[in-house]
């Protein structure tokens, strides 16, 4: 039995905070997956490897088989429970690349980095604000959870700095993509509103699954470019994520 509050491994190993490949650390080059395990992996797990893979694509970084994946997380729930973290977990996993430390060469080796630690429930209800850094629609990585994160670290201190929970991200068109770490829906009337894929912004896989579930009951879905206007218009707005669902906005300080 241990005293760990947070597990981290390296291919299912204990590393220290020190340890990362250098391309990870040198560029932005992994990709990433986050979601809860509550006693047993999410129903989604196979879609949280399938795009971690095609991220993974996309940077050239040599993608790990799925039953490696699973073995590495499962190898870190071991550890987990030796020291006592709980069945309901936050699970971070990140594919980190080797590699040459000039920039344009491709990296030769991966690790999958698993963070492994007790899941804290998000608030009921959210206050958004807008982020004055844009993302730019073109932006390929924008469809993926990647390491190069720093704009979305910038917009969500700046949404902590005005007393807010997250930021919306606008593209460059002024169009709302997403907030700093969520999809973004809203209802107005029979209609449920979404950002299409093309403003710019992550294929959420909860997102996903409520467009689908939404078409369902019945209700309308838009997948679409708008502006700040036509979200301020809106009876509900919510925001979803694989880690913690569904949350309600309640508030968007635009000031």
């Amino acid at each position: 039995m241990g005293d760990l509050k947070v597990v981290k491994t390296l291919n299912g190993e204990l590393i220290e905070d020190r340890k990362r490949p250098l391309r990870t650390t040198l560029y932005g080059e992994g990709v990433f997956e986050t979601f809860r395990y509550n006693g047993k992996f999410p129903k989604s797990i196979t879609k949280h490897y399938e795009r971690l893979v095609r991220g993974a694509e996309l940077l050239s970084i040599p993608k790990i088989s799925q039953e490696d994946y699973i073995y590495f997380i499962e190898k870190s729930l071991d550890i987990a429970e030796e020291n006592n973290l709980g069945n309901d977990l936050y699970i971070k996993t990140v594919l980190l690349s080797e590699g040459g430390d000039y920039y344009s060469l491709k990296p030769y080796k991966s690790y999958l980095l698993t963070i492994v630690k007790p899941y804290k429930e998000p608030k009921k209800e959210i206050v958004l604000t807008v982020s004055p850094y844009k993302v730019n629609s073109s932006n390929p990585l924008l469809r993926f959870k990647t390491t190069n994160y720093m704009l979305n670290v910038l917009a969500k201190r700046y949404a902590i700095e005005k007393g807010c929970d997250d930021a919306i991200l606008l593209n460059e068109n002024d169009e709302i993509t997403e907030t700093t770490s969520a999809n973004i829906f809203w209802v107005k009337g029979n209609t449920l509103y979404t950002p299409a894929l093309e403003c710019g912004l992550v294929e959420g896989i909860t997102r996903e699954k409520i467009i689908k579930n939404a078409r369902e009951v019945g209700l309308e879905v838009e997948e679409g470019r708008y502006g700040l206007r036509d979200l301020l218009d809106a009876d509900y707005i919510f925001v979803s994520n694989s880690l913690n669902g569904i949350i309600k906005v309640k508030k968007i300080d635009i000031m």
